[in-house]
């Protein structure tokens, strides 16, 4: 089916065209798996659930890979309160300096 390329415990990830797929074989294929588009954010995602760590500095689909490759309620609930602070605290305006010139090289 695919190429197993990493496996440790009871995770495997396979490469695919557009990236990786990590899949946790105690679950079943459709809710244990997830995409990811590099091979260390796929082999770190591994890392981070076996080791039961909520990373502080991602984003909201790395979140939610984790949840879904997760199988242990706990930490689920851990990442899932995190998303759910993040929604509600919502995104930051972008920054404008109304100081800074636009072109300097027109001097």
């Amino acid at each position: 089916m695919y190429n197993k390329i990493y496996e440790k415990k009871e995770f495997i990830i396979f490469q695919v065209k557009e990236g990786y797929i990590v899949y946790n074989t105690r679950k079943s294929f459709q809710e244990g798996h997830t995409h990811l588009k590099h091979f260390e954010a796929a082999k770190t995602a591994i890392d981070l659930v076996i080791n039961k760590k909520v990373p502080k500095s991602t984003d909201g689909y790395y979140l939610s890979s984790l949840v879904r490759i997760s199988d242990d309620d706990k930490y689920i609930s851990k990442i899932n309160s995190l998303i759910e602070a993040r929604d509600q605290k919502g995104k930051k305006e972008k920054y404008y300096n109304p100081g800074y010139k636009l072109s300097k090289r027109s001097v």
